[in-house]
């Protein structure tokens, strides 16, 4: 794993806990997650990271995007 809270790049996967992939709709779904994110820089190195997310982040895959540092821990979110 990355330790690096800074990345920008092209999000490869996205990673859920099996907790939270069996999630039914009872679950909180404004809440942030935590998961895994696989993030390919501008030269090819694909880093994993642990971010904090809400469920919508699966729309980012495939698209630039950059973590930041936050109270939770580390964020995603669309570099585009």
């Amino acid at each position: 794993m990355t330790d690096t809270i800074s990345i920008q790049g092209r999000l490869v996967a996205l990673h859920w806990p099996s907790q939270a992939s069996e999630a039914t709709l009872s679950f909180d779904m404004n809440k942030t997650q935590l998961a895994t994110a696989e993030i390919e820089d501008a030269e090819g190195i694909t880093h994993q990271v642990h971010v904090q997310v809400r469920w919508e982040a699966d729309s980012l895959v495939g698209k630039m995007v950059k973590t930041t540092s936050c109270d939770d821990g580390t964020s995603l979110c669309c570099a585009e």
